[in-house]
């Protein structure tokens, strides 16, 4: 990853206990040719999830950026059935081959 990214360990610890993704790997989202971000705003926190496929499964990686701090990593898991259609809608109609 280019950009340094930072987390609270203990909610590290329990994204592996619950879906078994650690935010170490969040590069293999973040550097895939098939990454989709979405920005989003929620509780005032501007949020990008990034939606790519990481050991055969499709994730969505959730990360807050503050003003003034370094990106923070809040949620890694897999993605529900309804982000699956969507992600692979865009691959179909709107993803550009680099």
């Amino acid at each position: 990853m280019n950009t340094s990214y930072t987390w609270d360990e203990s909610k590290r610890q329990a994204n592996l206990a619950k879906h078994k993704l650690d935010f170490l790997s969040a590069g293999l989202v973040l550097e895939s040719p098939y990454c989709l971000e979405v920005e989003s705003t929620r509780r005032g926190e501007r949020r990008r999830q990034a939606f790519a496929y990481v050991f055969d499964v499709l994730t969505v990686l959730t990360v807050v950026y503050l003003p003034g701090t370094a990106p923070r990593i809040i949620s890694f898991r897999p993605a529900h059935r309804t982000e699956r259609a969507l992600y692979h809608d865009w691959l179909a109609h709107d993803f550009d081959d680099p």
